[in-house]
């Protein structure tokens, strides 16, 4: 008899290696492309919102510009930056006639935000769960 040579790990063996790897790969590129599209993403929702600051920022100053040329004795101006977002700007007349910068920040906007309080949470001081059935006190 002949014997055959033949390797010992077969070739059935380094195939379905050789598949699971590529399909390892393949799943780590797709992740790895989702990844990068959502950084993309982001980062596009940064920069609006830093140029929609900035441009906020630049109207503040025109404001105070004008206001430091004029006589009134006190400003308040909110000026929107995004949705959720506003630069509040409060400045006043000192008596020496300098201006003093009473607020220049970025602050939620009201206009948005509202708070849903329908949840009957049980606070702890009425004996009664959230469907209103009494607690044992076992």
């Amino acid at each position: 008899m002949n014997k055959k040579g033949s390797s010992p790990l077969g070739v059935g063996i380094i195939t379905i290696f050789i598949i699971l790897v590529i399909l390892c790969l393949t799943t780590f590129a797709v992740l790895t492309l989702s990844s990068a599209r959502a950084d993309l993403r982001l980062s596009h929702i940064n920069a609006d919102t830093v140029t929609a600051y900035y441009e906020a920022d630049a109207r503040a100053a025109g404001f105070y510009a004008d206001f430091k040329s004029g006589s009134e004795s006190e400003l308040e101006k909110t000026l929107p930056i995004t949705d959720t977002q506003s630069l509040y700007l409060h400045l006043a007349r000192r008596e020496d006639g300098g201006v003093a910068i009473l607020a220049w920040q970025v602050i939620a906007s009201n206009d948005e935000l509202t708070l849903d309080d329908a949840l009957g949470v049980w606070d702890g001081s009425d004996g009664q769960s959230l469907k209103g059935a009494a607690i044992d006190g076992d």
